[in-house]
């Protein structure tokens, strides 16, 4: 049995931030029916590269979700969305704010068709307040956070963040509030009126918790560190003899540990080194030091001494090199996704999903499952054809 059970999400989401909750909430085994606008349909179907004649972007995003094509503009359409939602749990949106009153899915409107819906907008800046009309994408909102400012060489101007961490953390914290609205309602009846409203900026300083919680409390400005920690060290990428690996202590109990593995008593006896905040002032001539010995041996010879002690460490991998690796394999990290007629394709696995309970589904073709659903909600085959043809 899945985790979720038949639960049903009406998903009006696109790009990024919205696709990824939805995601989520497919691989817990909810059914997700993906409404899509006629003539194309979401606009990352054409966001290159392309495999299969799929865009790689949107098909990794969207497997495991049915594809029902409406034009919300007509009424025909709307009321085939309201059939819809009078029999889902959940609907989510990530238009900008009042787009979706224009289309006939208002708070009021939903809850007047549904009303145990759990409703969740996301937006770039929040549903109401000064910034709530702009649109906004992962780079602004990293921009605006202190996101970029803290990521990148030390000394160096801040950098985005490698991956769409802006979208993405919006898009989790969003499934998370939905799963604890459907919680309280379906455990004490509680409902909530309005939607869940999740600003991808204030996910971000949500993310950026230490960082605030340094300057607000000691006035100490984050900066770019490269892969430094700010709070400890050693913690961080060091160069051995044939490439990089990082190692992480969890604090001084660590330390003469990590000498011993290094052979350096020197370091372990110099009073500057003793303590986490000694280290943290000495850090530049500790790194030197350290990065000296480790020089003395390859990669693989270090990663077995420091494993083996219980010390935290880790090869440098790029993307190649780790979905090539047994490893990936060992931990559930790849799914593979089959589409009769076509090449077998390979993403990354969500990491909520049971794969016994939630066999993996490619993502959907454009209104794939249009006839499904509809005549689920009870149109008739004529109905049905003048709904698609419109599509």
């Amino acid at each position: 049995m899945s985790v979720m059970g038949t639960l049903r999400v009406v998903d009006l989401t696109a790009h990024l931030s919205g696709p990824f909750c939805t995601w989520t909430l497919a691989s817990l085994g909810m059914e997700v029916i993906k409404v899509e606008p006629p003539a194309g349909g979401e606009l990352a179907r054409e966001t290159p590269p392309f495999v299969n004649g799929h865009s790689l972007y949107f098909d990794s995003l969207n497997r495991g979700k049915k594809s029902l094509v409406l034009d919300l503009k007509t009424l025909g359409g709307r009321e085939a969305l309201h059939r819809l939602v009078a029999r889902s749990d959940v609907f989510v949106e990530n238009f900008r704010p009042g787009v979706r009153d224009r289309l006939g899915c208002s708070d009021e409107t939903l809850n007047s068709v549904n009303p145990n819906l759990v409703i969740a907008s996301i937006s770039g800046f929040g549903q109401t307040g000064p910034l709530a009309d702009r649109p906004a994408f992962d780079i602004i909102v990293q921009a605006m956070s202190g996101m970029m400012s803290i990521n990148g060489q030390e000394g160096a101007p801040g950098v985005r963040v490698g991956f769409s961490i802006g979208d993405i953390a919006a898009g989790l914290f969003a499934a998370i509030g939905i799963l604890s609205r459907l919680y309280e309602r379906d455990t004490s009846q509680r409902h909530f009126p309005g939607a869940l409203d999740i600003s991808m900026l204030a996910s971000q300083i949500a993310c950026l918790e230490n960082a605030y919680a340094r300057w607000l409390n000691a006035g100490d400005v984050p900066e770019p560190i490269g892969s430094r920690h700010p709070s400890m060290t050693p913690f961080e990428a060091f160069e051995a003899g044939d490439g990089p690996l990082v190692i992480g202590i969890g604090g001084d109990r660590d330390w003469p540990v990590l000498c011993t593995i290094l052979g350096a008593t020197d370091l372990r006896d110099d009073p500057r080194f003793k303590t986490t905040a000694g280290r943290l002032d000495h850090r530049d001539l500790l790194e030197t030091m350290i990065n000296e010995i480790l020089r003395t041996q390859p990669v693989a010879i270090w990663l077995e001494r420091l494993h083996n002690a219980g010390i935290a460490c880790g090869p440098v991998n790029s993307v190649p090199d780790f979905a090539s690796s047994d490893l990936i394999r060992e931990i559930g990290g790849l799914s593979d996704v089959s589409t009769p007629g076509e090449k077998t394709m390979t993403y990354a696995a969500h990491p909520l999903r049971d794969n016994a309970a939630v066999p993996e589904r490619a993502a959907p073709k454009l209104g794939e499952h249009s006839s499904e659903i509809l005549r689920d909600l009870g149109y008739g085959p004529s109905e049905i054809t003048a709904l698609t043809e419109r599509s």
